[in-house]
């Protein structure tokens, strides 16, 4: 019986040990388990922007999911400040290629950024930066990674294949001409 009296707070003492273990080990899974929830939100919230994009319904639902002091980022430091700006430019793109289809081909999460792979196919219907309709189908890609803060886009790095863009459109690449002294 004396026996028994010291084996049983070793085996309580056992069991308390296994019990906070397995505490703490719910509450990290949890944890994770929010991080990934919150993970794919941001992932579908670039989703729905460029479906809503394709569908020429982004100023309907632009005020929902970006931020008003946004900031996109574009190569050569042409950035984009703030979401009136975005309002602006959105149509002018849509009136030149109404029929845009977009495809994410990747789309990664971690933490609140989302790193994204897009192909873009469309007609060019309407006059885009001077140059007349050509109809003709245009395929680019861009990648962009977007930083989410409180369930809006708050910040985007934009690399988008300008080159193939303009070159589909009939446009060349030429070098300057050295000035003369």
């Amino acid at each position: 019986m004396k026996k028994l009296l010291h084996v049983v707070p070793l085996v309580l003492l056992f069991c308390f040990t296994i019990a906070c273990q397995d505490k703490a080990a719910k509450a990290e899974l949890e944890k994770f388990r929010a991080q990934a929830a919150l993970e794919e939100q941001n992932k579908e919230i670039i989703k729905r922007y460029v479906e809503e994009e394709a569908k020429g319904n982004l100023l309907r639902i632009i005020d929902e999911i970006v931020a008003p002091d946004v900031v996109y980022h574009y190569p050569n430091n042409n950035n984009v400040r703030g979401l009136e700006a975005i309002k602006q430019a959105g149509p002018v793109f849509s009136k030149a290629f109404p029929d845009l289809k977009v495809i994410i081909e990747l789309q990664i999460a971690k933490g609140d950024l989302v790193a994204a792979r897009f192909r873009f196919n469309a007609t060019h219907k309407g006059e885009w930066m001077g140059i007349a309709p050509t109809g003709k189908e245009l395929s680019y890609t861009a990648n962009e990674i977007a930083r989410i803060s409180n369930g809006k886009i708050a910040e985007a790095w934009i690399e988008l294949d300008q080159l193939g863009f303009v070159e589909q459109l009939g446009m060349e690449l030429k070098p300057i001409a050295a000035k003369k002294k």
